[in-house]
């Protein structure tokens, strides 16, 4: 929702300046889908509304439910006939998560990512990153869900910090008690490691979580997994982290995509511990292993007994590490499966 917009709206047709914290109130609080639901609205405001203004910036094209019903992954259509996905995710009783994007497709070009095999296509808006969280919001009151949104993790399509300004609106957005009113804590972003961006977040946003998206302490491994990694090589990062920590005292979440002998080996572990430890201490870092969601056919998933091999290496080494559940991935809605697929055998769209 544009509020500038509707601002503009509401000056041109004469009505009073309240009318604008209503509407606000009724968007962002009671997480209204249709101006019809707006009760303290005249009928005759209601009616210009619906004619005139939408109260999301894209058309939901369709939702998917997971079989444990613990995710739930809506595809939508952008003005410009783009698609995007996002997530709702249960992540404990009566609490979810929203995994958001932030770019059509991504520039990273990771090649055992969905979303990476797109390539980029546009940034996304402050309003189409931030309508994503108040679509969800709708479809929890609308399906009756028992319980709320409690975080965001910008780890959908796209990399955050190469549209990190409207990102950064964006989470502005979600932390403020006007809008959303999520707690900094709750809020994560990741990033493949683009060095200037971590040093831009770590002064704007201190108190919000950082994630890396890493998966190798070799560069000549890590630049086959994320090529970008030639560009900001793993020296770098570290002393990019490094300073982050200084900066703010704060955990860093590395995130670790395991996949059967590429990255799953003891040696793999140790190497990653050394790396690590020689960027701050290890108090400082938390290892999400998320064992690999297959979405290409020359990368497969370590086994559950290789995971947890990995897993007990780690901590065994002094380092926080737990095996990630992929939630979403029957319904290609989880880490890395992301691809903003048109849904060609849609019938009709489904708007809110």
């Amino acid at each position: 929702m544009n509020l500038k917009t509707v601002e503009k709206f509401l000056i041109l047709r004469g009505h009073e300046k309240y009318r604008l914290r209503q509407i606000q109130n009724l968007i962002y609080k009671n997480f209204i889908s249709d101006w019809n639901e707006a009760n303290v609205l005249p009928k005759d405001l209601k009616e210009d509304l619906s004619k005139k203004i939408n109260i999301l910036s894209f058309v939901v094209k369709k939702t998917i439910k997971s079989k444990d019903l613990k995710a739930v992954k809506a595809l939508f259509e952008l003005k410009d006939k783009n698609y995007i996905e996002t997530v709702l995710l249960e992540t404990s009783t009566k609490n979810f998560s929203v995994c958001a994007s932030t770019q059509v497709g991504c520039a990273v070009k990771c090649p055992f990512c969905a979303t990476g095999k797109m390539g980029l296509k546009r940034n996304l808006s402050e309003e189409e990153i931030t309508d994503q969280l108040l679509f969800w919001n709708q479809y929890i009151k609308k399906e009756k869900l028992d319980g709320k949104i409690s975080g965001v993790v910008f780890m959908g399509m796209g990399e955050p910090f190469f549209n990190y300004d409207l990102t950064a609106q964006s989470v502005k957005k979600l932390i403020s008690p006007d809008f959303f009113g999520l707690a900094s804590r709750h809020i994560s972003v990741s990033t493949f490691g683009y060095i200037p961006g971590i040093r831009k977040f770590a002064k704007d946003f201190p108190q919000v979580n950082l994630a890396i998206s890493l998966h190798a302490v070799n560069n000549l491994l890590r630049n086959k997994l994320v090529p970008l990694n030639k560009d900001f090589p793993l020296e770098k990062l570290s002393k990019a982290l490094g300073e982050y920590v200084e900066t703010t005292h704060r955990k860093v979440f590395i995130e670790y995509v395991l996949m059967k002998g590429v990255n799953d080996s003891r040696k793999d572990a140790e190497k990653l511990v050394k790396w690590l430890r020689k960027t701050a201490a290890a108090k400082y870092f938390t290892i999400n292993i998320i064992p690999y969601n297959e979405t290409v056919k020359r990368f497969k998933a370590s086994s559950p007994d290789q995971a947890k091999f990995f897993e007990s290496q780690l901590q065994m080494l002094g380092i926080a590490a737990t095996i990630r559940k992929s939630l979403g991935a029957d319904i290609q809605g989880a880490c890395g499966q992301l691809a903003g697929k048109k849904a060609n055998k849609l019938k009709k769209s489904k708007k809110v």
